[in-house]
């Protein structure tokens, strides 16, 4: 049965990829709007150190949207379950979710691989021009073909934080996690009463106490059980949806835009007062990024744009656009700041024609990695699926001919 499709998700998750990508650009290329004035600056006066712990860094706060980015998928797999029909639906899900994720992982480490032995990364020199630490620590050295296949297949999914083909990896073994977190909780809740509610509120509590990256689909799944089991009831009350969704946005900025790389010295120093054991960060962008998908929930319109063909595009992309543009950044990106500052000498002109350039080409790559690889490895996922259920399906049949034939057999 086919399900109809949040298309504002879709929206959203593309949106997410995007602004991941302006906040590693901000690490690798403008560290003072990332780390305060710890780090080198680039633009004149404090411009980047106030931007760090600003309202606008709401924008660039790379964790936040990992947070929104998780958030989503345990909305959508919650959705999914809650409209799922037959038991099949949920395993073949289920089934398909590693490889789904995994394929192409190891598509995009065997494409570093070769552009590592063939010294196609400039992040060293870049970082020198940059300033930038963390754009100097990574693809510094060869890996071998076992590093690729046991990265790929275990250790970025079972042991995580694993950054050996891009630094974005960290966040995938709680991703896969998560998503089967969120599949069993939406399990647990599909068919029962209201009171769900608050099973699903207190393992968000749990969740969020423990500075777990899992309190995100906790999250997800929280915010799908409230849109089916309430949403009509909700959705009644216009006015009423409209100032809380504007207040929730609000608010997620905020909240959204609390520093990762130190404690914030202006006004956001009145959020640094939380419990010892909660981590500030993590805790805020958490919420913040649950008041998103609420507020975007709640304001139809804000909904109707992120459903516009552009951001479904986006979306369409996103999983694409997250694996491939570390590679870009450090490559292209930096190879084109090293030859603009060759020629003009002038580094935000070169760094900003750097990034529009960069934009493009993460744009098409993801577009042409969507197109080969995403594409066909769900086609080889959804085939391999349809045939373990097929194997079954084939054997209940031949048990119920079988059978047939024995009653037939037993009236003559």
């Amino acid at each position: 049965m086919e399900q109809k499709r949040i298309t504002w998700v879709d929206g959203l998750r593309g949106v997410a990829s995007l602004f991941i990508v302006f906040h590693h650009f901000i690490m690798g290329y403008y560290p003072a709007a990332y780390r305060g004035e710890e780090a080198i600056a680039h633009l004149a006066g404090d411009v980047e150190a106030e931007f760090s712990q600003s309202p606008l860094a709401f924008f660039a706060i790379g964790d936040l949207w990992v947070s929104v980015f998780c958030l989503v998928s345990g909305f959508v797999i919650s959705y999914q379950v809650f409209h799922m029909t037959e038991a099949k639906q949920f395993s073949k899900s289920l089934l398909k979710r590693y490889p789904r994720l995994m394929l192409p992982v190891f598509a995009l480490s065997a494409i570093v691989y070769v552009m590592l032995h063939l010294n196609l990364f400039f992040n060293g020199p870049a970082s020198l021009l940059s300033g930038s630490e963390w754009l100097a620590q990574f693809y510094q050295n060869k890996t071998t073909i076992s590093d690729l296949i046991f990265s790929s297949i275990a250790d970025t999914w079972i042991v995580g934080m694993s950054t050996l083909y891009s630094n974005a990896f960290w966040m995938l073994a709680d991703l896969f996690a998560g998503s089967f977190m969120a599949y069993i909780l939406a399990a647990m809740g599909k068919g029962m009463n209201g009171r769900m509610l608050y099973v699903y509120i207190g393992v968000a509590v749990v969740y969020l106490s423990t500075n777990s990256r899992l309190s995100d689909f906790a999250l997800g799944v929280l915010i799908a059980y409230i849109a089916e089991r309430f949403g009509e009831r909700i959705q009644k009350h216009k006015k009423a949806c409209v100032i809380t969704g504007i207040f929730m946005i609000l608010t997620a900025v905020i909240l959204g835009a609390y520093p990762v790389a130190y404690a914030p010295t202006n006004a956001y120093r009145f959020l640094n007062h939380l419990p010892d054991r909660l981590n500030p960060y993590y805790f805020y962008h958490m919420i913040a990024s649950a008041l998103i998908v609420m507020g975007i929930y709640l304001l139809k319109p804000l909904a109707k744009v992120l459903s516009l063909k552009p951001f479904l595009f986006l979306g369409k992309i996103s999983y694409s656009i997250y694996l491939v543009h570390i590679p870009v950044l450090f490559s292209l990106s930096a190879w084109l700041l090293t030859r603009f500052m060759a020629k003009t000498g002038d580094y935000n002109l070169s760094a900003w024609w750097m990034f529009g350039i960069s934009i493009l080409a993460i744009l098409i790559l993801s577009w042409l990695f969507y197109l080969l690889i995403e594409q066909n490895c769900t086609k080889l996922i959804n085939r391999a699926a349809y045939k373990l259920m097929e194997e079954k399906d084939t054997m209940e049949k031949d048990k119920s001919i079988s059978g047939n034939k024995g009653a037939e057999e037993n009236k003559i």
